[in-house]
């Protein structure tokens, strides 16, 4: 029987095919290179390759993107065509992965793990359904998951230290920093360069307000996370985070400008996300954007009939852009997206049940119409993570009910909800800022 590197049976008996898998595997793992381009090569001298058309669609919709479903949905259904000669684990990897393309993500997350009882050490399946509860906000399973898989790897195993790193991310997101941080650095200890650890250390750092801790942490191994690293712009956002704590607008702007979102825009999510996100915390502190807001919202707008309703997380953040520079368009369409979604798909329920009171939120405090921010966010803050990303990123919505319960005169409600961040983060000055304006009041 043939088998990978980490002992998992596949169907092909190609030692090139296998060992173009094994890089474009690494180029997954690592987020250096190009995965997809990598494993391309192989479907091309091999297209019965079942494994190659399943990492292919699996990959794709990590992107997070419609116009990469679209792609996935035909390697999944070149996999289908293939089911006769694959083996019993290449089937179920096929069945996880229609569900995928199909929107089901709670279900497609669960066969994955159906795969992982048989398979402990198939490294793909973990990562793409750790990605997918990361999409789903599912921050038990970031760290059960991993935890169900780990007595089946050692450091004997290729790619050991990547699932070291995503375990420490899930504990992060279970708010077990000591335990993450442990983690991520024996991680780290195996593989330097994996900048998913070192998000995995910032997360930990960034939620106990350990913010020159932070700064310095991100500085001293940026050789390691920054260059060729496809990841990078989202750590690079993290230390934006960090100086607009201190009060370093300025610094802020370099990073935006320089390392975050340079010119020429890119026109991928992950990177407007973060873009959207710290262009709307510099919005809440009456921060002169300059065009940047504008150049975002272009880009967002450009790609609005292609990937809307596809992921409401990316919708709120499109939103986040259009609010700051009036698109009323691109915002009628956004609301109406989400007012009137429907279905079972995973998408269907984050929409209804976060983004839609998350987008009125948004457009009311562009609007400066405050009550109704806090008549939208209170109710459902506590139940954001149903729609995706980390603490870190949904803290934006508690820094803006905060704001609008400053701005609309109510600083008991500010204070209510600033004893409760500044608790869990002694050490950010943003948050004392704000203590003392909500004081003042």
């Amino acid at each position: 029987m043939t088998t990978d590197a980490r002992g998992n049976p596949v169907s092909t008996s190609d030692a090139s095919a296998l060992e173009i898998f094994e890089q474009a595997l690494r180029e997954y793992q690592s987020y250096v290179g190009d995965a997809v381009a990598t494993i391309e090569r192989a479907l091309a001298a091999r297209p019965d390759f079942v494994m190659g058309h399943v990492f292919r669609a699996g990959v794709l919709m990590t992107a997070g993107e419609q116009r990469f479903a679209l792609l996935a949905r035909d390697s999944v259904r070149a996999a289908e065509q293939l089911a006769g000669a694959a083996n019993d684990r290449e089937r179920l990897l096929v069945a996880a992965t229609r569900r995928l393309v199909d929107g089901n993500w709670h279900e497609a997350c669960a066969a994955f793990d159906r795969v992982l009882i048989d398979y402990p050490r198939d490294a793909f399946a973990l990562q793409t359904a750790h990605l997918f509860d990361f999409f789903r906000g599912d921050a038990t399973n970031l760290r059960n998951r991993v935890t169900r898989v780990l007595p089946g790897w050692s450091p004997r195993v290729p790619g050991y230290s990547y699932v070291l790193g995503m375990h420490a991310f899930g504990l992060e997101e279970c708010n077990e920093y000591a335990e993450a941080r442990a983690t991520a650095e024996r991680a780290l200890a195996l593989a330097p360069r994996d900048g998913w650890a070192v998000h995995a250390v910032v997360h930990v750092l960034e939620m106990q307000g350990l913010i020159e801790d932070g700064i310095l942490w991100l500085e001293s191994r940026q050789r390691d996370w920054a260059p060729e690293n496809l990841f990078a712009f989202h750590n690079w956002w993290h230390l934006a985070l960090f100086h607009l704590d201190r009060g370093d607008v300025r610094r802020v702007l370099e990073l935006f400008d320089a390392a975050i979102c340079p010119e020429p825009v890119s026109d991928l999510s992950f990177p407007l996300v973060d873009a959207s996100a710290l262009l709307w915390r510099l919005f809440l502190q009456n921060a002169d954007l300059g065009a940047r807001a504008a150049r975002i919202a272009a880009v967002w707008e450009s790609k609005l009939e292609a990937e809307r309703g596809f992921y409401a997380f990316n919708d709120v953040h499109a939103l986040l852009a259009f609010a700051m520079t009036g698109r009323e368009d691109a915002i009628r369409t956004i609301l109406h997206d989400l007012e009137t979604t429907t279905g079972s798909a995973a998408n269907a329920a984050m929409a209804r049940e976060v983004g839609l009171p998350v987008a009125r939120a948004i457009v009311a405090f562009a609007r400066g119409r405050y009550d109704h921010v806090l008549d939208e966010l209170e109710p459902v803050r506590d139940i954001a993570h149903r729609f995706g990303g980390s603490h870190a990123q949904r803290d934006l919505l508690t820094l803006t009910l905060i704001e609008a319960a400053l701005r609309g005169g109510r600083p008991g409600v500010a204070r209510h909800y600033l004893a409760e961040r500044n608790v869990r983060r002694p050490g950010s000055a943003l948050g004392w800022r704000l203590h003392a304006r909500a004081v003042s009041a």
